[in-house]
């Protein structure tokens, strides 16, 4: 028996304790599970961030498609109809769709659009734009 308890003394590293054999895999398996979880958090961010993107790019167009119909002379519903077509062949849905007279440039068009992010179980995406005539400024 002897024999066999210093056999183990030999083959244990030197300068440890033989309770700290196996730390380093926790050690290994703490730091790709720490990098995973910043992996998905990046991955969750850029979602976010793209289903920002395309709501701001839905609205943009869809306030741009109606502001063109109001210039043109067309009605209010005729530009909120425009809008509508543009957001749902964007992938959104308008919320609300404003249309005022502005003293100064004439008409414009106020839109609200949702667009789902799929990549975050049903999360949405919200934007407004806003678009009319721009007159030069000082004249």
């Amino acid at each position: 028996m002897r024999g066999a308890a210093e056999a183990r003394r030999a083959l244990a590293p030197r300068g440890r304790a033989p309770r700290d054999r196996g730390s380093a895999t926790v050690l290994a398996v703490g730091a790709v599970l720490l990098l995973v979880s910043v992996l998905v958090a990046f991955l969750l961010v850029g979602a976010a961030a793209q289903g920002s993107l395309r709501a701001r790019a839905a609205a943009d167009a869809a306030a741009l498609a109606g502001a063109g119909v109001l210039l043109e002379g067309g009605s209010m519903d005729a530009a909120c109809a425009a809008a509508v077509d543009l957001a749902a062949a964007n992938g959104a849905r308008v919320l609300s769709c404003d249309a005022r007279q502005v003293a100064s440039s004439g008409p414009a068009l106020r839109v609200a659009v949702v667009v789902a992010v799929p990549a975050l179980s049903g999360a949405e995406a919200h934007a407004v734009a806003h678009a009319g005539l721009v007159t030069k400024a000082g004249g």
